[in-house]
Order: structure tokens, then C-alpha cells, then sequence
């Protein structure tokens, strides 16, 4: 059965109804609501103008009655992205003049994918308009880069855009060989793809499943070990009840893109066995499903699922166990990611990361507890904790050496949006600028770090029935309490925070039955 049909099947009216579909509207085809609808945001978020993917999928899979008006939709939403693009051929994602680089490849990669996957029912002079419309995308990708952090996932997305433009148009732009080359660069020997700070398996999912559209139309041998390295290191953080990642990730997210797994499981054993495994109905419970996520989040993920039911073949049974179901250790040094698996339980350590902790209870194959590490107040209530990446820690003797760091989570007021709106008008009018501003808002949210004083000594044992944590804390000056709160997130990460498989789990997480935290404070 493919499951990944019924998911977006489901979405369906979902997708249909973000956008303007009114002839006498100059905003007919644009996605974002908030902005045509709502007339409560300044700018329209391009991103919306991707679900053209899935529509197309959903016209070959036959999930439509009406054919013809969902092609008429599509040429709308295409259409619509001239609307709302910049004259350097960028669209906005967060605010005005923002210039997005990612949100720019990923609306010339989904309309590119439905004009490919509809090239049979698309007239010609329809094409060649929309490969105009999509051109200054590519224009765009062609002259630049993205420079304030190292995402893997939206390097692949301008790698799959320029793939399928090279593809459908009389152009060939070499550009996506210098994007493969900077992911191939900042990929580990462990297998994963740099997302700001280090390893993130739900955001290397995404990354993935652009990285095999790429690889559907280049059949590169460079970049299939690049996938396959991805792959068998992925398939270490598939947990026992179905779910993926968590607070040991670089980005805490816990959202599984199957597209490009699906696609390569037809290549790949373990690829096969993974995604026979995220298939079962149990685990698709406590999965973040399309219908399960914010909006921001919602036309990436139903294009993989998308890709996933259009690309979906019989799983047949492979010889290859996934980790989760064997006992061994494991440490990935370079993510900072240490894997203790019993017969008891599944554990997974980060502990560059200030020693979150995720345990699985591998008999009842649900989720037993996951620790964030210290939290701890101020006397003014400044809040600090020790879920910062550390680049330098090292796990050779089990035990750590955290610091404590205060933790921002400065929120938008009217003032602030003020003065953005003003350099949105100003000074963003020069993308030099508006990446200076964004390298700012990464540090400041989330890869820059404000220690504080005070120490935490860490020390794990991995028996074979539990985790046991001691804590040695002296704690920072002007404390008011410290200890532990279980989930939290220290960073921000708007992709992170959401709670299916808390809310849908077999039993209550009040209580561990294989974590045990002893802690002295002096």
C-alpha cells in the first residue's frame, strides 16, 4: 500500500486552498495567505509557490478529478512567482528584501519538477513562458551563494534547481558543480551533511532527497557515494517506534522527508530496509506528517512525501538490520555522537552538545525519556544551560567538561520590526548588507555562545540495563536553581519543537527506566 499516496491525497485540499484563485485579484497563483489574504504581512513568502511539485505528482498519480483544473492552477502559481520576484530574480522568505537564497532554488526546483513531470500536457508557448518566469531564479543561483552558515539542504536545493533547468532549457549552467563541491566539502567521512554547527538527521533527510532528484537526471558516481556515505550514517538515528532526530541534532529537528530515501531504496539495501521500516502503520503515528506541521514547514514536506508516492515501489525484505535493532556502541567523534544499544535499550548521546541524551526502550520500542542536559535560572531569571556545541569536547573517557551559556530568546517587538522594515528598504537593497544581517541573526540566536561561570562534570555509564549520569556542579554566581526538565531547546530553530510521538507514545514519560542522573551541586 503506499502510504505516501494517502498522504497526499489527504493534503490535497489542504495545498488547493492556500492560494489566490481569484481572476479579478493582480495576486491570482501567490501561495501565502498571510500576505494576499490576511493583508497582514508586507511581503509574500515564496515558498508557498513550490506546491506546483506536488499538484503535478498528484495529476500523474491520478488523484485528481479534475485534471484540467489543477493544470490551470499550477500555470496560476508559476505564473505568480514573477509577481513576487525581486529584478535580481530572488524571492523573500522571512521579510521584505530578505532575497532568499533557499527559498529562491526551491521555488525554481519545484516549478522546474512540474514542468518536467507534465511536459506531455503543457503547451509549448506555455513552456517557453515558464522557463522565462524561471530563469531569473536561476539567474539568481548562477551569481550567488549563500555565506552566513554552511546549510547543506539549501546548497542541494540550488543543485537540483540547476540540474532540471540544464535539463528542459537550451542553457547549461555549471554552477551546481561548485554547490555539489562546497556540500562534498563540509560532508563528514561519517557520513553526514553540514547543517550549521554538525550532524542533523532530519534536516540530512531533506537534504537527501534533493541530492537524489540531482542524482536522478546526473547518475553521478561522485555524488552516489556521497548519498550511500549519507544513508548508512542516517540509518543509525532511525529509532525503534519509527521517529527520527531530536536535541542531538545540530538543528533538534525530528522531521522525516522520505522523497530521496524512496527514490534510492530501489539502489540501496539499508536505503531499502529504512524506508520498509518508516513505512508501518505504528511508525507513521508518531511521525510529523504534512498534515501534522506548521505552514512554513508544510510545501517541502508534502513535496517529499509527494516525490516518495510517485517514486514508491514494493519494499521487498532485505537481509540488512537496521542498527536500533542490534546491540553494539558506536561513536561518531566528529558529530559528538556516542550510541549505546542493549538488549534493554536504544540510547544516542551528543556530547559536544552538552550530553543530551534520547533513550528508546527497545521492548515495548517506545520512547523512554529525552534529557536536554542542565537548565538552570539566575536570581533576575536569566536562564542558561549546557545544550551549547562544543566543538572541542571530546568522549574518549566518557565524561565531559561542560560550561554553562546563557540562552537568547529575544522575541520580535514593534520597535524591532520597525527598524527592519526600515533597513528593508535601505540598506537590504544591497545583498552584501542583508548577509551581513543575517550572519548576525544566526550568531544571535544560534551559533553564538555566551558563557557564563560556573562548570559541570559529566560522567556517562552505559551498563547494560541503564544510563547512568553523575553530575559534578559548581554552579555560576547568582544561581536560583539548576537541574533537569527533561526536553527543552537551547537554541532557536523554528523546523524544531514539534511533539507527535510525546503525545501518541505508549506510556507516560515521567518517569525513566533507563536513565538514572546523579547530581551533586557544591
Amino acid at each position: 500500500m503506499n502510504s505516501y499516496q494517502d498522504v497526499l491525497k489527504a493534503n490535497l485540499p489542504r495545498l488547493i486552498n492556500l492560494y489566490e484563485q481569484n481572476p479579478a485579484s493582480a495576486y491570482t497563483g501567490i501561495g501565502d495567505r498571510m500576505h494576499v489574504g490576511w493583508k497582514m504581512q508586507d511581503f509574500a513568502n515564496g515558498t508557498y509557490q513550490g506546491g506546483v511539485h506536488a499538484l503535478a505528482i498528484a495529476i500523474k498519480l491520478n488523484l485528481v478529478s479534475n485534471a484540467d483544473a489543477i493544470l490551470n492552477l499550477i500555470d496560476q502559481i508559476i505564473r505568480g512567482i514573477s509577481v513576487i520576484m525581486h529584478s535580481d530574480g530572488s524571492l523573500d522568505e522571512a521579510y521584505p528584501s530578505e532575497r532568499s537564497f533557499c527559498v529562491t532554488a526551491l521555488a525554481a526546483f519545484d516549478a522546474l519538477s512540474a514542468l518536467h513531470l507534465l511536459e506531455d500536457r503543457v503547451l509549448e508557448k506555455d513552456r517557453d513562458e515558464y522557463l522565462a518566469i524561471i530563469h531569473p531564479l536561476i539567474g539568481h543561483l548562477e551569481n550567488n551563494d549563500e555565506h552566513h552558515a554552511i546549510i547543506s539542504n539549501h546548497l542541494a536545493t540550488a543543485v537540483a534547481a540547476i540540474v532540471l533547468w540544464n535539463k528542459h532549457s537550451d542553457e547549461q549552467c555549471t554552477r551546481y558543480r561548485y554547490f555539489l563541491d562546497r556540500i562534498y566539502k563540509h560532508q563528514s567521512e561519517e557520513g553526514w551533511f553540514m547543517e550549521y554547527e554538525g550532524a542533523d538527521p532530519g534536516y540530512q533527510t531533506l537534504c537527501t532527497y534533493y541530492l537524489a532528484a540531482a542524482q536522478e537526471h546526473l547518475q553521478d558516481e561522485t555524488l552516489a557515494a556521497a548519498l550511500d556515505r549519507s544513508i548508512r550514517f542516517l540509518s543509525y538515528f532511525i529509532h525503534p517506534d519509527g521517529s527520527i532526530g531530536g536535541l542531538y541534532g545540530s538543528r533538534n529537528t525530528e522531521v522525516f522527508y522520505p522523497g530521496g530515501l524512496m527514490y534510492l531504496s530501489a539502489f540501496n539495501p539499508m536505503c531499502n530496509s529504512i524506508m520498509s521500516f518508516m513505512e508501518h502503520p505504528e511508525h507513521h503515528q508518531v511521525q510529523v506528517t504534512p498534515s501534522a506541521i506548521y505552514a512554513g514547514n508544510f510545501i517541502p514536506l508534502l513535496n517529499a512525501y509527494a516525490f516518495a508516492a510517485y517514486h514508491y515501489h514494493e519494499e521487498k525484505a532485505m537481509d540488512t538490520d537496521l542498527p536500533c535493532t542490534r546491540n553494539f556502541e558506536k561513536s561518531f567523534s566528529e558529530a559528538g555522537i556516542f550510541i549505546k544499544s542493549t538488549d534493554q535499550y536504544y540510547a544516542i548521546t551528543n556530547f559536544k552538545k552538552g550530553g543530551t541524551v534520547k533513550i528508546y526502550n527497545k521492548k515495548d520500542k517506545s520512547l523512554d525519556v529525552e534529557d536536554g542536559g542542565l537548565l538552570g535560572y539566575l536570581v533576575n531569571n536569566t536562564r542558561f544551560s549546557t545544550q551549547m556545541y562544543d566543538q572541542m569536547q571530546s568522549f574518549s573517557d566518557r565524561t565531559i567538561h561542560t560550561r554553562f551559556y546563557l540562552i537568547n530568546d529575544a522575541m520580535p517587538t514593534p520597535f524591532k520590526f520597525l527598524i527592519l522594515r526600515g533597513l528593508s528598504i535601505t540598506l537590504f537593497k544591497s545583498l552584501r548588507f542583508g548577509t551581513i544581517f543575517k550572519k548576525k541573526i544566526v550568531g544571535m540566536l544560534m551559533t553564538s555562545k555566551k558563557p557564563i561561570t560556573g562548570i559541570a562534570q559529566r560522567s556517562f555509564h552505559f551498563n547494560e540495563e541503564e544510563v547512568v549520569i553523575r553530575e559534578d556542579i559548581t554552579p555560576p554566581k547568582g544561581l536560583k536553581s539548576i537541574g533537569h526538565v527533561g526536553k527543552f531547546r537551547a537554541i532557536h530553530m523554528a523546523s524544531s519543537g514539534y511533539h507527535a510521538h510525546v503525545i501518541l507514545q505508549k506510556k507516560p514519560s515521567a518517569h525513566s527506566q533507563f536513565l538514572r542522573i546523579e547530581s551533586h551541586v557544591h
